[in-house]
């Protein structure tokens, strides 16, 4: 019988122990942390509640997350997830005023986002013109999409305005994290075919932490199935001889130290770990396999997150919100009206789960400056008392509000041209030896909880190719046909320039009304 050894507890390691555990394989999982479940796990407070790392959006394509959901619970999704049909915007000065953009990727849509959306119509039918713009280079390319990031793509457009790609960058931190400048376009791209080919709903929300939702179930089946975890275990190198991995150095909880062979290795860690592990051991894997040293180029960013328990209700949507026009990127979701059954809310007020995704704006001088400036910033858009340090506030719980760097659990970030850094599922050079994780070369292309999975599934499927087995199976995301963007790109373009015309007309006419009103 195959003994797989896998180093790292994320998703992507998860989802191959399961498959290749079905399959009759010897499953052996190491995690570094206390806990498992990477970005999508969840930190237990003192004796409450877990957590999560981040708050998710579950997309409704993530066919392969659901699927690996659905074969460890007996639970239906919407009993472990509320659907929902769009985000919310927040500008600052107009709480409690909030701007909605629905389901964008169904047209019955198109007015109502039109008339009452987050931006003035005419930029808004712009955004939307980008997006098909976009989805039609795959057939009439103007620009290398490997190239550019979503900004950069957007600034390149004859027709696009300020405000509407401020509106794209305010989209995507609320969905990735990440500012527009660090995106991809043709990851952007390949996120918004998928979605439009999924529409409804749009994404999902846990009814609680990712522990309940995801990994208590999925750690339960696994073990249930043989796979032996061991948790606070550090993979510390990995030795090569004869053209294959056969020892690894692992450190526990106490420091102590031990070597295992190996039969297959599955590494499914951090591109940061990853780059570590590959140079250590007597015969380093780099040595063997001199590719893999690119992935120290691969480059990732923590996510700064406050749980913010406030004394009272505040009037805030349900919906993932995105902090128009905030200097550090903050969005938040309000889990305490989406988490059901949790205790520790109940009786409570609002409970906000706000992050930053640019981190760098922070002062950096410590948790509680960090804290407080993102705090400071929130203060701008929401109406709560603030007070001058950490702990002042009136109107904030101060005993259950938690602040994390994250700087231990960050997030790979989609840049231009990292495609050809990316490992592959199956190294050539090393016949035992496979890789996971979202940043991975994958179907899948962008960083997502769906690609995160799927890199599992394809290095499960690398390994069964090798040893034998039932394959494995690996759902595709569904496209629409690439004519019908090619079409629309054309056919609606006389529009976009009307409506560019128009804001930038708009614009003018608003900033001489200004130039000439009466001096205060």
């Amino acid at each position: 019988m195959t003994h797989v050894t896998i180093a790292g507890g994320g998703l992507a390691g998860l989802s191959a122990a399961l498959r290749l555990a079905e399959r009759g394989y010897r499953v052996k999982l190491y995690e570094s942390k206390d806990v498992l479940g990477g970005n999508i796990a969840s930190r237990h407070v003192g004796e409450r509640v877990w957590l999560d790392v981040y708050p998710h959006m579950y997309l409704n394509w993530y066919h392969n997350f659901w699927a690996l959901l659905a074969d460890v619970t007996d639970k239906d999704r919407e009993q472990l997830f509320r659907p929902m049909e769009g985000v919310q915007w927040l500008r600052a000065g107009a709480y409690p005023r909030f701007r909605g953009l629905k389901n964008p990727y169904r047209p019955r849509n198109l007015l109502r986002n039109l008339i009452d959306g987050p931006a003035p119509a005419a930029d808004l039918y712009l955004f939307l013109y980008a997006s098909i713009d976009l989805m039609a280079e795959r057939l009439n390319p103007t620009l290398r999409l490997g190239d550019v990031s979503v900004n950069g793509f957007l600034r390149a457009r004859p027709y696009m305005t300020e405000r509407t790609a401020e509106f794209f960058d305010d989209l995507i931190v609320d969905i990735w994290g990440i500012p527009s400048y660090l995106a991809a376009a043709d990851d952007y791209q390949e996120f918004l075919e998928y979605s439009v080919a999924d529409p409804s709903p749009p994404f999902w929300l846990a009814r609680g932490s990712g522990h309940d939702q995801v990994l208590a179930p999925l750690e339960a089946k696994l073990r249930a199935l043989g796979v032996e975890i061991e948790c606070a275990t550090h993979l510390v190198s990995a030795s090569c001889a004869k053209g294959r991995v056969t020892e690894i150095g692992l450190r526990d909880a106490d420091g102590e130290t031990r070597t295992e062979d190996v039969d297959e290795l599955l590494l499914a860690l951090p591109p940061a770990a990853l780059s570590r592990i590959v140079r250590r051991g007597e015969t380093p894997i780099v040595k063997a396999s001199p590719q893999i040293a690119e992935v120290a180029r691969l480059s990732a960013q923590p996510v700064p997150l406050i749980h913010v328990y406030f004394k009272r209700r505040l009037q805030v949507p349900a919906a993932p919100t995105a902090l128009s026009g905030s200097s550090l990127g903050l969005a938040f979701t309000d889990i305490s009206q989406t988490w059901d059954h949790v205790p520790d809310f109940a009786g409570a007020g609002t409970v906000l789960a706000l992050s930053s995704s640019d981190p760098f704006g922070l002062p950096g001088t410590g948790a509680d400056d960090d804290a407080m400036a993102i705090l400071r910033e929130a203060a701008e858009y929401l109406e709560f008392e603030l007070g001058d340090a950490w702990g002042d506030s009136r109107d904030i719980d101060w005993a259950k509000t938690t602040y994390e760097g994250n700087a231990d659990t960050t997030l790979f970030v989609n840049e231009t041209g990292t495609d050809v850094w990316r490992p592959k599922a199956a190294d050539p050079r090393l016949p035992n030896l496979s890789y996971a994780g979202d940043y991975c070369d994958n179907r899948i292309g962008m960083t997502t909880i769906e690609s995160a999975v799927t890199s599992g599934l394809e290095a499960a499927a690398a390994i069964v190719a090798r040893r034998g087995g039932k394959p494995v199976e690996i759902r595709e995301p569904r496209a629409l046909p690439q004519p019908l963007w090619l079409w629309l790109r054309y056919a609606c373009l006389p529009y976009a320039a009307g409506a560019s015309l128009w804001s930038r007309g708009s614009d003018l006419a608003a900033d001489v009304w200004r130039r000439a009103g009466p001096q205060r």
